[in-house]
C-alpha cells in the first residue's frame, strides 16, 4: 500500500504477518525527488519488478522501481514537460502506456518499455508519444 499526499514524499507500507495478526508496518519513504505535494501514485500492473507512479504539483513524475535484493526502491526516472501541477497518473492493462495529466489541461501519453511487460526490456524506457489537448478545464485521468 502506499501513501502519496499531503507530503513530496511517497510511503510505501508493507502487510506483515506473524503468529497473532497481520500489521501494516512502514517500510520505505520515497523523497528527494519533489519539491511540491504528490497528488496520485499508481503501480504498473504487469513487470518484473514493482515499480510506482508519483505524480507531483511540481509538474514532474518520479518513476521508482523497487529491488527484492537490495529490499529498497529507486527512482529509475523522472517525466518532465506538463506547464503546471500534475493531478494524476494512470497506466493500461499491459504497462505499456503511462497517461498523465493536471492542471495544464492537456494528457500525456508516454509508451513505455518495461522489463516484464510487452515488448519491455531491462532498459525500462519512456518516450512521451502524444500530447491532447483542447480541455476547457483540469483533467484527471
Amino acid at each position: 500500500a502506499c501513501y502519496g499526499a499531503p507530503d513530496s514524499c511517497v510511503r510505501v507500507w508493507k502487510l506483515e504477518e506473524d503468529d497473532r495478526q497481520p500489521t501494516w508496518r512502514l517500510h520505505s519513504t520515497l523523497d528527494g525527488i519533489h519539491e511540491r505535494t504528490i497528488r496520485s501514485i499508481a503501480f504498473c500492473p504487469l513487470s518484473k519488478t514493482h515499480i510506482l507512479a508519483a505524480a507531483s504539483f511540481d509538474a514532474s513524475v518520479s518513476i521508482w522501481e523497487y529491488s527484492e535484493k537490495q529490499d529498497e526502491w529507486e527512482c529509475t526516472t523522472q517525466l518532465e514537460g506538463h506547464d503546471s501541477e500534475i493531478k494524476a497518473v494512470a497506466w493500461n492493462a499491459t504497462g505499456s502506456l503511462l497517461a498523465t495529466c493536471g492542471r495544464d489541461k492537456s494528457v500525456w501519453i508516454w509508451e513505455t518499455w518495461l522489463d516484464g511487460t510487452i515488448g519491455g526490456s531491462a532498459m525500462n524506457e519512456f518516450e512521451c508519444i502524444a500530447v491532447l489537448n483542447g480541455s476547457e478545464g483540469d483533467v484527471k485521468c
